[in-house]
């Protein structure tokens, strides 16, 4: 699982770079955050002048110009030999130089060796370790966040993310201190990533570029341990459920930002505890998933999805949910699809096999509730079978008849196959139960099945004329004499 979670990370590190360099010309491409490295590693700086004006020593001027202009190779190589000096280095010109081309250029250049090398932000911790929290390479670039700058922003964003979630830095002895450093920076940098997010409207989302440095910045941070648990106990994930549910599946931006939504899901369901949250809170995320598996194409979307309900196999009602989701239905026909992936196939059969098994466990009756509850009806048998009807006409008034509640207050759903079902539930029911009609009408039944006789679907129209014409009648098998 670490493995394949490795190799979807570098898959969407490349997905994103390739986001950011088609982002369409608007007014200047600094200003919506769209340069490339290449372009801003491109210019010469004046290096000399900040030697000259105190900002660098003469030793700093040195290796400045030891990995400017450089081959990566190099770069990572000196970067290596010398790493806290470096850190220090950079720091320091982030820190006291203003003019915002020497700061993009600092962070293109960082980047791009921290893309070539991931080790390279063990210094950065170092450097905060070993001064015992005194020096703090990571603070320069927390400030950066208050910038105006797009392109500053998405950099900024990036390297701290990538800076906070490597996780295999271990000090030589504990440091209470640069802990506290780390925790605290680690604390805000993901409550600022959330405001991002929450900031913008959810159906706008995939037009703010904000939010796509955002969700890039969450994609590397909830790649480790520590970053999933910030995320958690900051609430995140409601923001990102909002984020998935305002995205359409219509635009090639509106795809991209659903995946990386569901990127963020799926790295967040490797902790047994945001699992947990995934499927027992009332965010109906495991339901959304379902959906996206139904009606997205996009390969990339369809992996993460699938390996997101995957993981949450086994975490309290995950299984029965995407029983009652249809999910069953849509694993056979992805099995008829060819995939380019291999992991889809195999996260298939995986999901495949263990909903079997559930399915064989549970009543007919436990996969109609569990539909029920998911608020999304398909024509499953149970709905056309005069069998389950007149097995469990009964079980609709356990627990104060909650079920029957359920089914009445679908009949304002908004998807158009979910009121036909519900109707023609509700008609059965009505057909079935010798109190079906009052049971019915003490919920106020009649008045949203009236309303669907006007619905553009023709089907739901069918469906609720039968509803209504049961429901005003006393005894409907008078209706066909």
């Amino acid at each position: 699982d670490n493995t394949q979670l490795r190799r979807r990370q570098q898959r969407a590190a490349v997905s994103q770079r390739l986001t950011i360099a088609n982002m369409p010309m608007q007014t200047g491409r600094a200003k919506v955050g769209a340069l490339s490295n290449a372009e801003v590693l491109s210019e010469t700086m004046a290096w000399p002048s900040y030697q000259a004006a105190g900002v660098l020593t003469k030793e700093q001027l040195e290796h400045i110009y030891a990995i400017d202009k450089q081959p990566i190779d190099v770069q990572v190589s000196r970067f290596e030999a010398a790493g806290i000096s470096y850190v220090e280095l950079l720091s320091a010109i982030v820190s006291s130089v203003s003019k915002e081309e020497v700061t993009l250029y600092v962070l293109a250049m960082m980047d791009e060796i921290l893309s070539a090398k991931p080790h390279v932000a063990h210094h950065f911790h170092a450097a905060l370790f070993e001064s015992k929290g005194a020096s703090d390479p990571i603070a320069p670039l927390m400030k950066l966040l208050t910038r105006n700058s797009l392109f500053l922003l998405e950099k900024a964003t990036v390297l701290i993310a990538k800076i906070l979630s490597y996780a295999h830095y271990i000090p030589i002895a504990p440091e209470a201190a640069a802990e506290e450093v780390l925790a605290r920076h680690l604390t805000a940098f993901t409550e600022w990533l959330l405001l991002v997010i929450k900031s913008i409207n959810p159906s706008e989302g995939a037009e703010s570029p904000k939010v796509t440095y955002a969700l890039a910045g969450l994609q590397l941070l909830v790649s480790a341990a520590p970053g999933r648990q910030a995320v958690l106990v900051a609430d995140g994930l409601p923001a990102l459920v909002a984020l998935m549910a305002g995205a359409s599946y219509a635009s090639h931006a509106s795809v991209q930002l659903l995946y990386q939504v569901i990127f963020v899901l799926w790295s967040m369901s490797y902790s047994s505890e945001a699992a947990h949250v995934m499927v027992t809170s009332k965010l109906g995320l495991v339901v959304k998933l379902v959906d996206v598996v139904k009606f997205v194409q996009k390969e990339k979307v369809v992996r993460v999805a699938i390996a997101c309900l995957k993981n949450l196999l086994g975490t309290a009602s995950a299984s029965g949910d995407m029983v009652g989701a249809g999910m069953v239905k849509v694993l056979d026909n992805l099995q008829h699809r060819k995939w380019a992936d291999e992991d889809i196939v195999s996260d298939i059969n995986v999901l495949n096999d263990a909903l079997q098994e559930d399915l064989m466990s549970m009543s007919s009756w436990e996969v109609y509730s569990k539909e029920l509850a998911s608020g999304k009806l398909d024509w499953t048998p149970s709905h056309k079978s005069d069998n389950f009807w007149k097995d469990n006409f009964r079980s609709f008034e356990a627990h104060d008849c909650a079920v029957l509640k359920q089914l009445v207050a679908l009949l304002s759903a908004e998807d158009p196959q979910t009121l036909a079902v519900a109707c023609s539930d509700l008609a059965e029911f009505v057909k079935v139960h010798p109190e079906g009609r009052r049971l019915a009408a003490s919920l106020d039944a009649k008045k949203p099945a009236m309303a669907l006789l006007k619905h553009p679907d023709p089907e739901v129209q069918k469906h609720a004329l039968t509803a209504v014409q049961r429901l005003m009648v006393i005894n409907w098998e008078f209706m066909s004499k």
